[in-house]
């Protein structure tokens, strides 16, 4: 009789919640930020910072040492043993023992107020850029159920240093991912949330994926159109988030997502304006032979039944 093995409950660690407060804010992360890539609450962010959580899950400890950029012994609480106090230090100050002394003093302090003076309106004055970021999200005209199709979504800041981002992405009901460049940190199948998070090193930056549209069940609606939603959240110290703007609806149509005026062909203008438009579709490794054998041959349809293109010779 072979031993059958169960897993033990989740192994816990000890954090220092005072070293991990002072790494966040020495990099300028919010607590939300931390919270977002963790996959916790503020609450509980702020709970661990300030010592009311001491034990956490490892596997929690690892995504917050990866969030604050260190590895998990840099926050991990290493109890120190107590030393022998030292002794007090007496700290004697010399006292101006004339008048003259003291003017020199009084002299030195006003020299010295009067150098810094500009480097404390100049923090004071300046405030910090603020970072400006937009997202746009590219949908193709139509699509039938059962097709994949393509989603590419743009992100522009004017911020010149490489920065930190995350994505989410939610996809309607009945929509299932296949593949994406960058590949998405993953996909969760209760919120319908797809979500990257990665560092870029550009004011542009082009997220693509392809997605297919389920059937239907039998004896409900096949035309009802799918909204997509979502947000981008910036590395900063607001943690700036933006709405996805661009495209929000996709209807559903029985024609190649390529036939931009639904005519059954696909003419020159349209597969130049596709090979233009959705050239990110590259990044994924897109099969682009089923476009062109609709452009080279002499209309297509649509077969229900196989779910597939049938192109008219």
């Amino acid at each position: 009789m072979s031993e059958q093995t169960y897993p033990g409950p989740s192994q816990m660690v000890k954090i220092d919640g005072s070293k991990v407060r002072s790494l966040r804010e020495s990099k300028g992360l919010t607590q939300l930020y931390i919270a977002t890539v963790v996959g916790v609450t503020t609450d509980t962010i702020s709970r661990w910072e300030n010592k009311r959580y001491p034990s956490i899950k490892e596997e929690n400890a690892l995504k917050l040492a990866g969030a604050l950029e260190v590895s998990l012994e840099h926050i991990l609480d290493k109890e120190e043993e107590p030393s022998e106090p030292d002794e007090p230090t007496v700290i004697t100050y010399a006292q101006p023992k004339t008048p003259q002394a003291k003017r020199i003093l009084l002299w030195l302090l006003l020299l010295i107020a009067v150098l810094l003076l500009p480097f404390i309106w100049y923090s004071v004055k300046q405030p910090e850029p603020a970072t400006i970021i937009a997202a746009t999200r590219l949908l193709p005209p139509h699509i039938p159920a059962g097709q994949p199709f393509p989603v590419i979504i743009q992100v522009t800041t004017k911020q010149q240093a490489p920065f930190s981002l995350i994505l989410k992405e939610t996809l309607p009901e009945g929509c299932e991912p296949m593949v994406s460049a960058p590949p998405f940190t993953g996909f969760d199948i209760k919120t319908r949330n797809l979500k990257w998070i990665t560092r870029t090193t550009g004011q542009v930056t082009t997220f693509v994926y392809l997605a297919k549209k389920l059937r239907a069940e039998p004896g409900t609606s096949h035309d009802i159109p799918l909204r997509f939603s979502g947000s981008v959240t910036l590395r900063d110290k607001k943690s700036s988030e933006t709405i996805i703007a661009g495209s929000l609806v996709l209807p559903l149509a029985d024609y190649h997502w390529a036939d931009a005026n639904l005519d059954n062909r696909i003419e020159d203008a349209e597969i130049l304006a596709v090979y233009d438009t959705f050239s990110a579709l590259d990044n994924v490794q897109y099969d682009w032979q089923k476009i062109d054998d609709i452009w080279s041959g002499q209309g297509y349809y649509w077969d229900d039944s196989k779910e597939e293109y049938i192109i008219r010779q």
